[in-house]
């Protein structure tokens, strides 16, 4: 007797230009550029089969989440579709199992059903789910929940597809619609925690030729590669500021007025900001093109003050208003969470806690401020002391830093923390109090177009994206350890 049997093996066969085809004619229109990327990354039917990440399919189709859910859909209709295998009635005496085909065949065959549902969970957990409370803050809780989440999936599969994985964790916020994130698509952090579940329960599929073949086309190829110069483009500014009706002999004529204002007593603020918004096209363009910080500074004497660095910043982002004001006021609504995550993780806490027994209760707000400030790179799981350095060290770092002129880190919390700020080793400005010494170093960022340092890169795309308010319009979500914060501070 004969039977038919759907298999996925349509999608399977398809080379590239066969599966750019298919994707037009479902009525996704392709261009050039696009079909350019499936094939530079050798895009088939095969590795679509094996599940590409939301990642991939985003730079796929840049730019637009149309096409990039169109599609997501063609494959799943794809990955629906059938060719008819002919099996015939194998006799006992023929038939020999095989362990290892029928376990590969039933995870070939056997996946999350589209009325997937959330089971229940453990007693104390289920009330805490009905009563709406916040239990992914709760880091017990959130582990629970992905295993109960895990053990539901795994009946189905050991190995699920990207867009399982999405089913699974949509399902979960949809229904819980509290446990969402608070950035990006609402389930990123979810999505993240089950997949590794997943790898930490099963066998890494070191012997499968498609994994393998994956991992060829996919995997990290940062190994090797020389670091990137300190000086990038990540702002697009060396796409430059239009410079329009300045010449080389009025920008002359500005920097001589300005020489001449720094060299007074009291400079005329209103001329000063005049002549630093005439010349900062120009400035921008320099800067661009490589000048070194040393020469900048001393060609525009006024981006050695706080001051003259915030309007920087506010030319270059004009919806950032006063760049101080908002880093009082988004610090402010999150001081008190952000102490409390760091009780006990740093050094730093109990000089915190002794300096506010010394204070005046007028300086309270302002001094956990300051502490919160301080704080952030705990929160973020990264290392302060390359942002703030105590004492006559010379810093490693090329990147922007704020080193303290005392020799005790207590007296930081307090109103006056004398500090110099540097780039490159060069000094910048002097400062204070800690608080306009971290101002000013977050801006040097923006002034000099620098990107982000890994050590630090969490907390100041923290302080860009939620205390300065600054969207610089990318389509990359936050690193996963931003959102998993931000969720447990606002």
């Amino acid at each position: 007797m004969d039977y038919e049997l759907a298999s996925p093996g349509v999608l399977c066969s398809l080379s590239t230009e066969e599966l750019l085809t298919k994707i037009q004619e479902w009525g996704l229109d392709v261009t050039e550029a696009e079909a350019q990327r499936f094939r530079d990354n050798e895009v088939d039917g095969d590795t679509v089969d094996c599940g590409l990440t939301e990642t991939m399919v985003a730079y796929l189709f840049q730019g637009s989440f149309k096409k990039q859910v169109k599609f997501n859909q063609f494959v799943s209709r794809m990955k629906e579709s059938s060719v008819t295998l002919t099996l015939q009635t194998v006799s006992p005496e023929d038939w020999q199992p095989s362990t290892s085909s029928t376990s590969i065949s039933n995870e070939n065959t056997l996946r999350l059903p589209a009325s997937f549902e959330i089971p229940r969970f453990p007693k104390n957990l289920q009330l805490k789910l009905d009563n709406k409370e916040p239990c992914h803050k709760n880091p017990r809780d959130r582990h629970t929940i992905i295993r109960v989440l895990y053990e539901a999936v795994a009946q189905y599969t050991m190995y699920p597809t990207n867009s399982e994985y999405v089913q699974a964790v949509k399902t979960l916020v949809m229904k819980y619609p509290f446990l969402k994130d608070r950035e990006g698509n609402g389930y990123h952090t979810w999505h993240m925690s089950l997949r590794r579940k997943f790898k930490s329960e099963r066998a890494p599929l070191v012997d499968s030729e498609a994994v393998r073949r994956c991992k060829e086309k996919f995997g990290s190829t940062r190994r090797g590669q020389p670091n990137k110069c300190q000086r990038t483009s990540q702002r697009n500014v060396c796409q430059g500021p239009c410079v329009q009706g300045e010449d080389l002999l009025s920008i002359d004529a500005h920097l001589k007025v300005l020489q001449c204002q720094y060299q007074r007593m009291q400079p005329d603020t209103m001329v000063v900001h005049n002549r630093m918004q005439q010349t900062f096209a120009w400035r921008q363009k320099e800067i661009a093109d490589g000048m070194p910080v040393e020469d900048v500074l001393k060609k525009y004497p006024f981006l050695g003050m706080p001051t003259g660095l915030c309007n920087e910043l506010g030319w270059i982002q004009p919806t950032t208003g006063n760049v101080s004001q908002r880093f009082r006021e988004g610090l402010s609504c999150v001081a008190a969470k952000v102490i409390d995550l760091t009780r006990g993780k740093t050094p730093l806490y109990q000089l915190y806690l002794d300096a506010r027994e010394e204070a005046l209760t007028d300086d309270l707000p302002d001094l956990d401020t300051r502490a919160a400030l301080l704080f952030l790179p705990y929160v973020f799981k990264e290392k302060l002391d390359l942002f703030v350095i105590l004492g006559e060290v010379h810093p490693k770092t090329p990147y922007p830093t704020v080193q303290l002129l005392q020799e005790d880190w207590k007296p930081v919390f307090s109103r006056s923390a004398p500090n110099i700020v540097k780039l490159d080793g060069s000094e910048v400005c002097r400062t204070s109090c800690i608080f306009e010494g971290i101002i000013s170093s977050f801006c040097l960022y923006f002034v000099f177009n620098l990107a982000y340092p890994k050590h630090l890169k969490n907390t100041l795309i923290f302080l860009q994206k939620y205390i300065v308010k600054i969207d610089e319009g990318e389509d990359q979500p936050l690193p996963i350890t931003v959102t998993r914060q931000i969720n447990l501070l606002y």
